[in-house]
């Protein structure tokens, strides 16, 4: 049987956070939430994506270099309607959303072993 593939949420907010959590794990997905960014969890194996809140790039020079060079799947959480220039190839998604549409943009990407 096939483990459910892991997301790494970067979010600061605690209820959006949580909220996050929970919508992707009713879904089958294992989540690894943290308040900013956390570079011992910078693993590959069975990541599907990571979900970077647009403040933690703000915050953090370890954010942004990651996103500069960013492998694999990101979504990154936008407080507004202009995308900042550390999005790169990320997948854009402005608050306030629809857990459903995260749901959908999560699904999107292709299956990990």
């Amino acid at each position: 049987m096939l483990q459910p593939s892991k997301i790494v949420v970067y979010v600061p907010d605690e209820a959006l956070r949580q909220s996050l959590a929970f919508a992707l794990e009713v879904e089958g997905y294992r989540v690894e939430a943290h308040a900013g960014w956390n570079a011992s969890a910078s693993f590959t194996s069975g990541l599907l994506c990571r979900i970077i809140d647009e403040q933690v790039l703000r915050a953090d020079a370890g954010a942004r270099d990651y996103m500069s060079g960013a492998d694999g799947a990101v979504i990154l959480l936008s407080d507004g309607i202009s995308v900042p220039p550390q999005a790169g190839r990320a997948n854009v998604l402005a608050k306030p959303f629809e857990g459903s549409d995260l749901v959908r943009l999560v699904r999107s990407f292709p299956a990990v072993a």
